[in-house]
């Protein structure tokens, strides 16, 4: 298939192509990002898993040479690896006839491709998946990723888990006949999906069966003003006063700005952020608590309106130390991406964000130093 006269939208068939699309996720997420993975093949410069024998390599081809690459498995559940039906509880989904997808492993060189590979691929993807009878894709994301997934249709369902190369995880699903919810998020899936006979009554069955899931704050699902009433119940008190990001700033403007992020729900003793991950994102805590760690000792704690991350958000450098969530809780994430459309979209407002970012780094230096001091003057005491 073609996306248009400068590109390709092809499937890997054979051991050439595959080779090419291993080595093309090598090249960017071992050569060009600097991120390790267990079955990276050094020395061929090759990146597979066992998941890619039961997946189709859909790949765009750009001025002769791989720009982005994405998997899909489509099958029965009972026909799908033990760990992947323990990871995203497809124990739930066991029924009768039902085939599902998991759509994953999206990269994307930016040198080669625009800004339209991402939902090219995804579109393509959805496509498949549905022509194969899939009546639910699935997927998972980084905390960062999650808002991305959301414009796209798919919901956060069920329990986060730690991925040995990719760290903190958000499984994710897709009713892949849910028109509804796909206009509400104005999903670019939408006007394929019209086209497409779906079964109303797998999407009749996730509501019930997943009503909390459906209930779930999405901004990209809401309007300003019911995101606004959200945050305020959860805080207790207005954005304005509950996130310190926020200072200074009008009604409209905090609202605008926070509908580019997403929220996550962690439970009780999850490892939010992992010592030595690489990251990009920074979180408010909106309900629960965190603390943060570096091994046994414990750095710091906080509630409500707490933000902890902004170092990696600012520099994507490797975190410092563990975030492990002492409750239930729930997580406002805001990428290098959201502050990058910020900045282009709404500058005043991006300006003032990060400002209010400044005063907080200085707040904490003032406190690092003091306890530094502080522990001076005891051991010369």
């Amino acid at each position: 298939m073609s996306a248009s006269p400068d590109m390709d939208i092809l499937i890997a068939q054979s051991p050439e192509e595959l080779a090419e699309v291993y080595g093309f996720r090598y090249e960017v997420l071992v050569g060009q990002l600097g991120r390790t993975y267990v079955n990276a093949d050094h020395e061929n410069r090759a990146l597979s898993d066992p998941a890619d024998r039961a997946a189709m390599q859909i790949y765009m081809r750009r001025a002769g040479r791989i720009a982005a690459t994405l998997r899909v498995i489509v099958a029965p559940v009972p026909m799908l690896p033990v760990y992947m039906r323990e990871r995203f509880g497809l124990g739930a989904f066991d029924l009768e006839g039902l085939t599902v997808s998991f759509t994953d492993t999206l990269v994307v060189d930016t040198d080669r491709a625009d800004s339209r590979a991402a939902a090219i691929l995804m579109t393509a993807a959805y496509k498949i998946a549905c022509a194969r009878g899939s009546g639910f894709d699935f997927t998972n994301a980084a905390p960062g990723e999650v808002g991305v997934f959301e414009r796209l249709g798919y919901r956060s369902y069920g329990a986060n888990y730690q991925d040995a190369d990719l760290g903190f995880r958000v499984p994710m699903v897709l009713p892949t006949g849910d028109l509804e919810h796909m206009t509400a998020t104005r999903s670019p899936f939408l006007p394929l999906a019209r086209t497409m006979n779906h079964d109303r009554e797998l999407v009749n069955w996730f509501r019930r069966a997943f009503a909390e899931a459906c209930d779930s704050v999405q901004p990209a699902a809401m309007d300003e003003e019911a995101l606004w009433s959200y945050l305020t119940r959860k805080l207790n008190q207005t954005p304005h006063n509950g996130i310190p990001l926020l200072m200074a700033l009008e009604y409209r403007d905090a609202a605008r700005f926070l509908k580019l992020a997403t929220v996550v729900k962690c439970g009780a003793g999850e490892t939010i952020v992992k010592k030595g991950d690489m990251g990009n994102e920074m979180f408010v805590v909106l309900d629960g608590a965190v603390e943060v760690r570096d091994g046994e000792r414990r750095i710091a704690r906080f509630g409500k309106g707490g933000i902890f991350g902004e170092m990696a958000y600012l520099n994507t450098e490797p975190r410092t130390a563990d975030v492990v969530a002492l409750r239930p809780a729930e997580i406002l994430v805001l990428t290098q991406d959201t502050m990058t459309r910020a900045m282009t979209k709404m500058p005043d407002i991006a300006a003032r964000i990060l400002f209010n970012l400044s005063l907080i780094l200085v707040e904490r230096l003032k406190d690092t130093t003091g306890k530094y001091v502080k522990a001076s003057e005891t051991a010369a005491a």
